[in-house]
């Protein structure tokens, strides 16, 4: 990144600005929507987009519960920038909620409130985010790129921290308050052992014999050591009579089970006709959680981390495309297979092929997120702590690399300005990177953005997961 000292107020055209918005969007607009005017009929269409949400929220509460949700996290994040940039005397003129044409705001002292048509984020507007803008001359003293070094980072990394102190709250609160199984958020459910809680009056196993607490350790040949293991070699053997080897008492046993039609709870399936045990949510004590938190938001933080780079693998990126060009199919498939599991819960083609990836290497939209919310909420309310809790480690990351128009990308140049600062012994003199080099780049990132914004989106809708 090759730069030169800028006059203090830098002679450059309107350039896309490097604000600080949880979204791409706030980045690559110059100028904001009517910037400081006033919003005529704005309490009006402020009332419209209440009357909206509490229409959601007599439709689905949880729907509500998730969408307020999204709006605190995204609201909190930019409140970090705000908050920075304030301490380090920076002005800031705007703060909206949304994209593109006002929908209602108000103006306290400098800065404008307000909010936005398009639910895509959130910014925050500091004027001389980069060396590109131009500024007044009675404001250029107040811009970031005039602030020192360390007020310019906590401004850029004040949003993804943000997002950190909300997860390891909720974290705490998902460990010492809810209970999570095994006493973490991290457990893998599937591998405990392979333990029958209930065994169904009627179905195969019943009548062979088996019975509440003993351990399934194999079928029809194949070792069992975990519950998932069973599940699987169950689901492969549907329809089937199978030997199944169980431990009773010390005892190991061996019967022919056969894995027929059966009928729990109104829903007809086929297989053993049994219910494993699970594990059982345990809380932490209030001070253990303050031990536990830091390590499960650590493990939260490596899972993430593996999962980010899994997706924009080779591989990874090569299996969302597949699952982006293959989603009406995937999606008629398994509607035929739902049917035909239906009519006869054994038959062959019952166990549904398509989208046999879904979830793998795919990121949620926000209508994803908010679907797949409302949903866990609605059966688990509890669980929606940790969902966030992962939701906000993930977003923080995210908004971390190194690349504008992140958060990160600010972080990155105000490292390579103070790196050649001290190379070249400038003293007390300011090293200003020249981010027109940077703009092709900088707008690849953006269109690779746009375009997992309007897949993933199409994905969720089309081919959602969990059907």
């Amino acid at each position: 990144m090759a730069a030169t000292p800028p006059p203090p107020l830098p002679d450059a055209p309107d350039r896309p600005e490097g604000g600080t918005a949880t979204q791409v969007a706030s980045r690559v607009s110059s100028q904001s929507y009517g910037a400081g005017e006033p919003t005529e009929g704005g309490a009006w269409r402020l009332g419209a987009v209440l009357v909206a949400l509490v229409a959601l929220g007599i439709a689905n509460i949880w729907l509500l519960i998730v969408v307020l949700a999204i709006v605190v996290m995204i609201t909190l994040h930019e409140l970090g920038h705000y908050l920075m940039a304030k301490r380090a005397g920076m002005k800031v003129t705007e703060f909206f909620l949304g994209f593109g044409p006002k929908i209602w705001s108000t103006r306290r002292g400098e800065t404008e409130y307000g909010l936005k048509a398009i639910p895509a984020g959130a910014y925050v507007k500091i004027p001389g985010m980069v060396n590109l803008d131009e500024v007044a001359p009675e404001d250029e003293g107040r811009t970031y790129r005039q602030k020192p070094f360390w007020d310019r980072i906590g401004v850029a990394v004040a949003g993804s921290a943000m997002h950190f102190l909300l997860a390891l709250v909720l974290i705490y609160v998902a460990l010492v308050v809810i209970g999570q199984p095994a006493g973490s958020m991290t457990s893998d459910v599937g591998a405990r052992p392979a333990v029958l809680a209930e065994v169904i009056d009627g179905a195969g196993a019943a009548d062979a014999g088996l019975r509440v607490g003993d351990e399934v350790v194999g079928i029809d040949g194949t070792t069992i050591t975990s519950a998932s293991e069973l599940s699987e070699a169950i689901r492969s053997r549907r329809g089937e009579t199978v030997p199944v080897t169980f431990v009773r008492d010390g005892e190991t046993i061996t019967r022919d089970v056969d894995l027929r039609r059966y009928t729990y709870e109104g829903e007809a399936s086929c297989g053993m006709g049994i219910v494993m045990e699970s594990l059982g949510e345990e809380r932490v004590g209030p001070v253990a959680g303050l031990v536990e938190t830091p390590k499960q938001f650590a493990d939260i933080v490596w899972i993430s981390a593996k999962g980010l780079g899994s997706f924009f693998s080779p591989d990874g990126i090569g299996n969302f495309a597949s699952q982006v060009g293959s989603a009406r199919d995937d999606a008629s498939t398994r509607k035929d297979d739902a049917q035909a599991e239906e009519a006869d819960p054994c038959a062959p083609g019952a166990v549904s092929s398509g989208g046999s990836s879904q979830g793998e290497d795919r990121i949620l939209s926000i209508y994803g997120l908010v679907r797949i919310g409302s949903d866990v909420g609605g059966v688990d309310p509890g669980a929606l702590i940790g969902l966030f809790a992962v939701i906000n480690i993930f977003i923080g990351m995210f908004n971390l690399v190194p690349l504008l128009p992140f958060d990160g990308g600010h972080v990155a140049i105000a490292v390579y300005e103070r790196i050649q600062e001290k190379r070249l012994h400038y003293g007390e003199r300011r090293y200003f990177t020249d981010v027109s080099r940077l703009l092709p780049l900088t707008y690849g990132v953006v269109v690779v953005l746009a375009m997992l914004f309007v897949t993933s989106l199409y994905l969720d809708i089309v081919n959602p997961i969990g059907g």
